[in-house]
């Protein structure tokens, strides 16, 4: 097949973007497990205070009594002990079939309809909904397991949102924002967030199989990339500002 074919650039221009993705994420292992091997020893020293569970927020704590908030630590003076793989994949899964979850699918496969996207799927008709409908509610389930359990468990990585909590907006702003590119590893030290950006990246790779032939090009993953990145970057602002806000609307 000749290379500069479009039947070549759309079978595997998804693949090429795929490949420096798992590569990074094969040697972000290896990164933070040196983080980590440092501190084994402080590690078991400390091993007089009583360590956190794996829950963080109350499973009732909603933004705007909506928005699930499982994985948010309020309060950065707490020490948390680190989640457990177990405990990694039990706040990907209740973020991923939380109800929530199934209204903004249906929200997204609404917007699809409406702009014929993808056009091969049509849009006069129910069938088409349905279809992106599943294509919407996958590709945020792919990503939350992804993002928050499956590349974390493997690079040891924290999926929670540690909130700052103190400083002005600027500053809280550009901390949320930053969160994105920064996490903590699950000995506490901080380290580039490889599940939110790998596990993002990997996840819209993966909505490849699902999507039709038009929507899977290199553009279409980038474009499915960004808008996964963008939407967490959003709700970094909100989990920053949530306990602000629920303050002054709720007085608790």
């Amino acid at each position: 097949m000749n290379a500069s074919s479009p039947d070549f650039r759309e079978r595997y221009g998804s693949l090429a973007l795929c490949a420096p993705m798992l590569l990074v994420l094969v040697c972000g292992g290896n990164i933070a497990e040196a983080q980590q091997s440092p501190t084994s020893g402080s590690q078991t020293s400390t091993n007089s205070e009583p360590p956190a569970a794996d829950s963080v927020q109350p499973k009732n704590d909603r933004i705007f009594g909506v928005l699930p908030n499982y994985r948010t630590v309020e309060n950065p003076n707490i020490r948390m002990a680190p989640l457990t793989a177990k405990g990694k994949f039990k706040l990907a899964v209740e973020d991923s079939f939380d109800p929530y979850a199934y209204v903004i699918a249906g929200a997204f496969a609404g917007l699809g309809q409406t702009k014929d996207d993808p056009k091969s799927w049509g849009e006069e008709s129910w069938g088409p909904y349905i279809k992106r409908y599943a294509a919407s509610f996958a590709d945020q389930t792919i990503e939350n397991i992804m993002t928050e359990a499956v590349v974390p468990s493997l690079l040891r990585e924290d999926p929670r949102y540690f909130r700052l909590g103190t400083g002005g907006f600027f500053k809280r702003t550009g901390y949320a924002v930053s969160r994105i590119w920064v996490t903590q590893t699950d000995a506490g030290h901080r380290t580039f967030n490889f599940s939110e950006i790998m596990g993002a990246g990997v996840s819209a790779g993966i909505s490849n199989i699902y999507y039709p032939r038009e929507d899977r090009t290199v553009s279409a993953n980038l474009s499915r990339w960004g808008v996964m990145v963008g939407e967490d970057t959003f709700f970094n602002l909100l989990k920053e500002y949530w306990p602000d806000i629920r303050l002054k609307l709720f007085k608790r």
